[in-house]
């Protein structure tokens, strides 16, 4: 026969597991919330095309950016890629830009790189990223963000991370500031690899060249971002350049719009602007060979450190940018 003095324990321990329970719910739901949030420059969103979920949380790429990049210093890793690697990751860039998500993830998966895709924070944009997907971040080969959201009509290139500070910074900003753009990014310090082997703007076996050389070969038109020393041309604030091309209406808009900006921009094609002309730059030469808009622009340090003067070059380039977009040259 059951006493009440028997039911007691039996009670204590239906109590004791109900409790057990519900800590194990909990954590169980942070776990899952720790899982959904990227860490400070990892590969961020998930792995889906076009017509994917919207994922779990937006994504800030500025953070995202800042996070990747933060350990790049001279003398860092860097591994050259070959010729096969190089064109596997500018395939997969091209079929992420075509759509085919199916057809992007097997040539990237190849080398070891994704293609995910996530909600911008700032924008409210899709956006798709192609990154290494491995633990060999330090092969230094970058990565590519693509705007979903409207018909890809441009690319901003960022070669020389960190090295010409805040030029990381920038490309965000301009990425966001108009639609239908491509960001590239390199993966290392310019001065990372032996021998010159990091500088992507002055070598054609890189990925950085691989990706750009593809999206110039589909007629879109570029912007490559980079920083100059004011001491080295005083009274100027920045160098506007087509590089090895001839000047087209999309030089004289961007340096005019930085003059109305408050910026004084020497126009390479008609001043003395040192050697910052950008007429070595691998990208630029590749794109004059084909005829397509390319520009080279030299940014003293103050425009881009400082984040309100960055915001406003910025959005000079986006006007130009928003031109490309519309079919202008």
């Amino acid at each position: 026969m059951e006493t009440r003095g028997s039911r007691r324990p039996l009670l204590l321990s239906a109590a004791v597991l109900l409790v057990l329970a519900a800590l194990a719910a909990v954590l169980t739901l942070a776990v899952r919330g720790s899982a959904e949030r990227p860490a400070a420059g990892a590969a961020a969103g998930a792995p889906v095309g076009r017509s994917g979920p919207t994922g779990p949380a937006p994504v800030d790429l500025a953070a995202l950016v800042d996070g990747y990049t933060a350990g790049f210093t001279a003398g860092g890793p860097y591994t050259a890629p070959d010729a096969g690697q190089r064109r596997a990751i500018a395939d997969g860039v091209l079929g992420a830009l075509d759509g085919q998500a199916e057809q992007a993830g097997r040539s990237l998966a190849r080398v070891g790189y994704r293609l995910t895709e996530f909600t911008e924070a700032a924008t409210g944009r899709r956006v798709a990223e192609i990154a290494d997907g491995t633990d060999a971040e330090g092969r230094g080969w970058g990565r590519v963000y693509l705007d979903l959201s409207a018909r890809t009509g441009w690319s901003v290139q960022v070669p020389h991370p960190v090295s010409d500070a805040r030029t990381e910074a920038l490309g965000v900003d301009l990425f966001r500031a108009a639609p239908g753009g491509v960001l590239v990014l390199a993966g290392a310090h310019r001065r990372a690899g032996a021998d010159g082997a990091s500088d992507v703007a002055h070598r054609a076996d890189t990925v950085f060249a691989a990706v750009v050389e593809a999206l110039t070969g589909r007629g879109l038109p570029g912007i490559q971002v980079h920083g100059f020393d004011e001491g080295s041309l005083p009274g100027q604030d920045a160098v506007v350049s087509s590089g090895a091309g001839q000047p087209g209406p999309a030089a004289e808009l961007t340096a005019t719009g930085l003059g109305k900006a408050g910026y004084a921009a020497c126009r390479a094609w008609r001043e003395k602007c040192g050697q910052l002309g950008g007429t070595t730059n691998v990208e630029g030469r590749f794109a004059a060979g084909l005829g397509v808009p390319w520009l080279h622009v030299e940014l003293g340090n103050g425009l881009r450190t400082e984040p309100a003067r960055r915001a406003a070059v910025a959005g000079v380039l986006a006007q130009t940018a928003r031109g490309w977009a519309a079919g202008q040259s």
